[in-house]
């Protein structure tokens, strides 16, 4: 299956009367300044005078965006977002505030999960801007979570042809074999089916890595592992648009960057229901936490992160370096060597770090 075609399709961002937003407050006039704003630019917008109205106005229609002030009588911003975001998670959350209370704003960020707070008296040009802002980043979540889900079912289809295929052998380790190179080979069709140039680089990361581990003492298996992880460590991004992939890292908008940097954990995802792929998912998971713990997902650091991701660390970074994913201008190979010999003990593993360098030496 094309991964283009398969693609959910969105309604363009130029067509404002497909989005509903939903605004709740207790002034009146507020209200009727909100909804003439947004209805001059075209959305549908519904109107709440207070909390208690706007959950019952959510349980009968959905909404994309939703504005509420934060003071109100009887439930505040806060609490009604509280109260809403675990009932309509795909609804995207705009609090209004004064000046007085941005501190009790930015404590209900986190509660309510707040795309963002605007303060009062807002500009019209900023307040509709943060809309649109808000409704792509819904879109470019939900695309995301629609190819995942659509990675999963091609993965158990997949699963399901192989095991039907391979029932008539009757050594089990030949089935366990063919499953194994049968998936691997359909994830990398994927990531060459979503952008030929994520399958170059994967190619590039999964050989350097693998020489490394085997100077590093892994067993055949092991490093084959290393092998199939520098292959596969890109795969989460198949979910991610267009836009994000063509953007340099360090010139990704905030929301982007999040998208961007949710990539390892969708990736290990994919991988760890498969039989034998536990380690390869552990490995994806892991090739972007730094030695110092100011990496991600999860800001593990040093020994904790596993030797097989402290290498891909290190291989995917080199490679970036000179293909300018992460730096201004592409680098040579001799400029790439200086950057990553500089950050070992802080982004790369003193020992990988080492690795590398006897590898690069060795294949010279």
């Amino acid at each position: 299956m094309n991964i283009e075609s398969a693609k959910p399709q969105m309604a363009s961002l130029k067509d404002p009367d497909q989005y509903r937003i939903l605004c709740v407050d207790d002034e009146p006039n507020i209200l009727s300044s909100l909804k003439r704003m947004f209805a001059l630019v075209g959305y549908k917008v519904d109107t709440a005078e207070g909390g208690v109205m706007g959950i019952e106005i959510l349980a009968r229609q959905s909404f994309d965006v939703i504005i509420c002030d934060m003071r109100m009588p009887n439930m505040d911003g806060a609490e009604f977002f509280q109260k809403t975001r675990e009932k309509y998670p795909n609804s995207i959350r705009i609090l209004l505030t004064g000046y007085a209370d941005t501190s009790s704003a930015i404590a209900a960020i986190n509660q309510g999960e707040i795309y963002r707070y605007i303060s009062k008296p807002w500009v019209d040009e900023e307040l509709i801007a943060t809309v649109r802002s808000a409704i792509e980043f819904a879109q470019l979540r939900r695309e995301r979570e629609e190819l995942l889900e659509l990675t999963k079912k091609q993965n158990a289809e997949l699963e399901e042809k192989v095991k039907t295929r391979t029932e008539h052998l009757s050594e089990a380790n030949t089935k366990l074999k063919t499953s194994y190179v049968s998936s691997i080979k359909a994830f990398s069709n994927l990531l060459g089916l979503r952008q030929s140039n994520l399958l170059v680089h994967s190619r590039k990361v999964a050989f350097l890595s693998m020489e490394m581990a085997k100077l590093a003492g892994f067993d055949e298996k092991k490093a084959q592992e290393v092998f199939i992880a520098g292959l596969l460590h890109d795969i989460g991004k198949i979910g991610m648009s267009d836009r994000v992939l063509s953007t340099k890292i360090a010139e990704l908008p905030v929301s982007d960057l999040e998208l961007y940097k949710s990539h390892p954990s969708l990736g290990a995802a994919c991988l760890s229901s498969l039989d034998d792929m536990s380690d390869v998912a552990t490995m994806i998971r892991t090739h972007h936490e730094r030695f110092d713990g100011k990496g991600f997902p999860d800001g593990i650091q040093g020994e904790e992160i596993p030797l097989g991701g402290r290498i891909l660390a290190i291989v995917e970074a080199y490679e970036e370096l000179m293909n300018a994913d992460i730096a201004k201008a592409p680098q040579t190979k001799e400029q790439a060597q200086k950057i990553i010999a500089s950050l070992s003990g802080k982004y790369f593993c003193p020992k990988s770090t080492a690795l590398f360098f006897e590898v690069l030496k060795k294949l010279k």
